[in-house]
């Protein structure tokens, strides 16, 4: 029995060595039905959202002093004197930041101007000095289409704090009609591989109000990039995600760990506006 069972396999085998189409269209089969999966894995209860219950100033609040703390506080941290005094330490490890923002359909023409003010006000609320030391470096990636994405700005000590906010409000909206959140994950890979400073701690915030729709297209979607961004790179990645139809399970497969400090859902770029106000109120120092 054990025979026949050995030339029964032995038999198939030879047969899926030799016929090197029957093997492609398996392995095809099978690779498209793993990516569909780990697609689905990613799939969110389109009610999540909203049947959350919560006070919206509670959560302005809320969203608020976790930017401040994991964000601002964490990676921008200043220095004291023994007697408490503040000082700015630029021996500490410099930042190179790469923005990553969805300039997709859904999102529109309005509220793109809306997220671009979100991110200069994120940039206004950091050190001036920061900048003019070459402390910090910023770059931005816009995507939508696959070939709507595209490198805004590359990490440069010649932008100081102005150019930054000039160069983000230039923007132009592209309005694809998909969002290529994986093809805009590789670009920050290459970005971060070849353009970063090797002593820089590396950090990244992506902001969408939606769904990637290359999973099919580039090996598993947006988890490879994403982990290579984390693990290989060492990038502390953080998510945005506005509005009521955000794939909250992809966002947490895209940011860095623990989830909690490192995601951030609002219901619209006006509230994402309130949190920044609500940082800049909140700070007890200057950056």
């Amino acid at each position: 029995m054990k025979a026949v069972l050995f030339c029964l396999v032995l038999s198939f085998s030879t047969l899926v060595l030799v016929s090197e189409s029957a093997t492609t269209r398996l392995t095809y089969s099978r690779w498209i039905n793993l990516l569909r999966y780990a697609h689905s894995s990613l799939q969110r209860d389109p009610t999540a959202v909203e049947d959350r219950q919560y006070n919206r100033t509670d959560h302005v609040q809320l969203i608020a002093d976790s930017i401040l703390k994991h964000f601002f506080n964490d990676i921008f941290t200043p220095s004291f004197t023994e007697d408490g005094e503040l000082v700015h330490n630029y021996d500490r490890v410099p930042v190179d930041f790469l923005i990553m923002l969805d300039s997709s359909a859904s999102i529109g023409s309005e509220n793109f101007l809306k997220a671009l003010q979100v991110l200069s006000t994120w940039i206004d609320i950091l050190d001036e000095e920061d900048f003019s030391s070459d402390q910090l470096r910023v770059s931005m990636v816009s995507f939508s289409e696959p070939d709507q994405v595209i490198h805004e700005f590359a990490f440069s000590p010649a932008l100081n704090k102005s150019s930054v906010i000039s160069y983000i409000n230039s923007t132009e909206y592209h309005a694809g009609s998909s969002t290529s959140t994986a093809q805009a994950l590789w670009l920050a890979d290459t970005i971060f591989s070849k353009h970063a400073r090797p002593d820089a701690a590396k950090v990244m915030l992506m902001a969408t109000d939606g769904w990637s729709h290359d999973v099919l297209e580039l090996p598993f979607g947006v988890l490879w990039p994403a982990v290579r961004l984390r693990k290989l790179h060492g990038v502390q990645v953080f998510t945005l995600g506005i509005g009521d139809k955000i794939n909250h399970n992809e966002l947490e497969a895209i940011c860095s760990k623990p989830i909690a400090n490192h995601l951030f859902e609002v219901d619209d770029y006006d509230m994402m506006l309130e949190v920044l106000e609500k940082v800049k109120e909140n700070q007890i120092f200057p950056f």
